[in-house]
């Protein structure tokens, strides 16, 4: 009996319908990215972590479009990660001694890996023999060869592929090395225990100390003879002193957070304590609870910033969370993990981009009346603001890549020949139940329609299987088949049910209007998992001092709040008056402000003293004021808007 649940193989699931369009634009993305410099030189590795991230989103890419030039491509790439080791195991990009840019190596060829083992393709053998040898070196030089900063956060970071080495070659000395890397690593399980980091990081460690601490650990990463001889030697020793001075800053940092969500699940399944998982939604609900966001993300621009919307995401972390998430469900089988999921695909990648993915944010905000390098953070960690980048290797673009392709990773998995449908997109997937083979479709205009169709295309022969569907938050749910309700409910449906060649079933889902409240006393508006933005018109234009940047802002007045009733029984808020939907036909812009899936028409009142604050960003009053009047304005999904407004003051009649 299988004590986990299992996700399909590399290849196995493949988008159709819209998530293949937004596919495609992503693909159109890491063309333009490939073309740029900054990734290899003269053959070899120099883009730091950068390479590796790229390499890894054109690996999903290519299994999941089914694409023999972007597998081509991918072969391509690996090679220049091969091509860098070193004799006796280690390897690295060109001038630069972190572990960062490797712990990106070993997940991009992991990935590759099990690209080559599903096309049943040669070359798999040589990219294990790779990683166990580094694995080895690791093992042989832990602690001779320290680490710091960001890549001793990561070190649990490994796991995943440790653990396909040990199922490859049952090489005992593995688990010792993963005791030495938690044991070395960021105190992640502690944490999440007790989650100490309850504000903004900036009263934890001044912006800086954290410029002077980053400056000091670039020099030292920075492999040659160019280094500055008043650097004291790199020595175990002097790390260890280092480290007690950093750990604010990486414990803060949201890249390693969203990285380490996942640690206590992947790392209990490797040494086999399935109770390590529970301290996975631990750190998820503590996190979120005082930075997270109605984007399903918390905030980090680029470390914790509360729980205001005017603070950012970064982009890169939102979809290092995709994957933790991804691994977290499925160990747990946790429903409000899959719902975060949604939330960001559906919402917070999307709003990254524009409609074509020519040019993508870095840095995302919940209410976002500017996206512009003239606006910056607090803290100024990110170089460009939050405006939106192109023709550039931003770390943005480079992680949006791998967004869609992780998260059709959850669409099924599989336990004990039990299907499992914990998300649900338009795509087709290959399944083995019961010894017979099936290719199954789902068609679905969801999270912007409310039906999914079910197809068996072939069948190896005829099997009865036990589907379980999990039913989205502030949704309803109805199994039909041969026309008829089998089965209905509001957060897990299970069902069995005989697949053969032809056969289909269908899920209805009630998505209505909800709306909920935030941390901080706002309130959201939400279809499903689709987080409601107000529609404004926008200037978008190339700045002038760098034309890889392209600034927006809002044309009229953004300061507006959708008029509420009072508080009805058992807590649930609902509008004044009903809303109007606007339904229109999908184009291959899934994404678009000006033809969104769907737009709503809502009353809404004006917020007479929403203001910027000193740094120029909307700051939501504490005691709102608002017009006596009120007017029909137009809401879309997040994800279809540049610029945004989707927190709102609550204004009740």
């Amino acid at each position: 009996m299988d004590k986990n649940l299992k996700k399909l193989p590399l290849g196995a699931v493949r988008p159709t319908g819209w998530l293949l369009d937004q596919m495609k634009l992503m693909n159109s993305l890491q063309k333009r990215l490939g073309a740029l410099q900054g990734l290899v030189r003269g053959g070899e590795w120099e883009g730091g972590e950068n390479f590796p991230r790229y390499i890894r989103g054109v690996v999903l890419l290519a299994a999941a479009m089914d694409d023999k030039a972007l597998r081509d491509k991918a072969a391509s790439c690996v090679q220049t990660l091969l091509n860098s080791g070193k004799e006796g195991g280690d390897f690295g990009p060109v001038g630069n001694r972190a572990l960062s840019p490797k712990i990106e190596a070993i997940k991009a060829l992991l990935s590759y890996r099990e690209l080559l083992e599903y096309y049943d393709m040669p070359g798999g053998e040589r990219v294990m023999s790779f990683l166990k040898r580094f694995f080895k070196h690791q093992f042989n030089n832990f602690g001779v060869n320290p680490c710091w900063y960001n890549s001793r956060a990561r070190l649990l970071d490994e796991i995943v592929a440790m653990e396909a080495v040990y199922r490859d070659s049952d090489k005992e000395w593995l688990h010792d090395l993963g005791e030495k890397l938690r044991d070395e690593c960021t105190e992640w399980f502690k944490l999440s225990e007790k989650f100490p980091y309850k504000k903004p990081a900036s009263k934890y460690v001044s912006p800086k100390a954290l410029k002077r601490l980053e400056k000091t650990v670039a020099a030292y990463e920075k492999a040659g003879d160019s280094q500055p001889r008043k650097l004291k030697p790199f020595t175990p020793e002097l790390v260890a002193k280092q480290w007690k001075k950093q750990t604010a800053a990486v414990e803060t940092n949201g890249v390693n957070i969203a990285k380490a969500v996942k640690y206590p699940a992947t790392y209990g399944r490797f040494i086999g304590d399935d109770s390590l998982k529970n301290l996975s939604l631990k750190l998820i609900k503590q996190v979120m609870k005082y930075h997270g966001t109605p984007a399903g993300m918390f905030t980090c621009d680029l470390h914790l910033a509360g729980a205001s919307p005017s603070r950012g995401i970064d982009v890169q972390a939102a979809v290092e969370m995709i994957e933790s998430l991804v691994e977290v469900i499925r160990e747990t089988g946790d429903h409000a993990c899959a719902d975060m999921l949604e939330r960001i695909v559906f919402n917070l990648i999307p709003a990254a981009c524009f409609a074509d993915c020519s040019a993508v944010q870095d840095i995302v905000l919940i209410n976002q009346t500017e996206a512009s390098r003239n606006r910056s953070l607090p803290g100024g960690e990110a170089e460009f603001a939050n405006a939106f980048l192109t023709k550039k290797l931003s770390r943005g673009a480079i992680a949006a890549l791998s967004a869609y392709p992780l998260y059709l990773q959850a669409a099924c998995l599989v336990k004990n020949d039990e299907l499992n449908f914990f998300t649900y997109t338009p795509c087709t997937m290959d399944l083995s139940v019961d010894g017979k083979t099936i290719v199954l479709s789902e068609k679905t205009g969801y999270p912007f329609r409310n039906t999914v169709v079910f197809k068996v295309e072939q069948a190896s022969g005829e099997t009865e299987v036990k589907i379980n569907f999990r039913v989205p938050k502030n949704t309803s749910m109805q199994v039909i088949s041969g026309g008829q309700v089998v089965a209905s409910g509001t957060r897990e449906i299970s069902v069995k049910c005989v697949l053969r060649t032809g056969s289909t079933f269908m899920l209805k889902l009630g998505i209505p209007l909800t709306i909920e409240d935030n941390e901080d006393g706002t309130v959201s508006l939400f279809k499903g998992n689709l987080l409601m933005s107000y529609k404004l018109p926008f200037d978008a234009s190339v700045d002038p001092a760098d034309r890889r940047v392209i600034n927006c802002n809002f044309a009229k007045k953004w300061n507006i709040t959708p008029l509420l009733s009072r508080r009805m029984p058992g807590g649930v808020r609902t509008l004044y008056e009903s809303e109007t939907t606007v339904v229109h036909d999908f184009t291959s812009q899934p994404f678009s402000y000006d033809s969104p899936p769907f737009e709503l028409q809502i009353r809404a009142k004006n917020v007479l003293n929403w203001d910027y604050d000193v740094n120029g960003f909307s700051q939501i009053p504490r005691r709102p004021e608002f017009s006596e009047e009120s007017l029909e304005r137009t809401f879309i999904p997040f994800g279809c808007s540049l610029l945004h407004i989707a927190q709102f003051p609550k204004c009740n009649k």
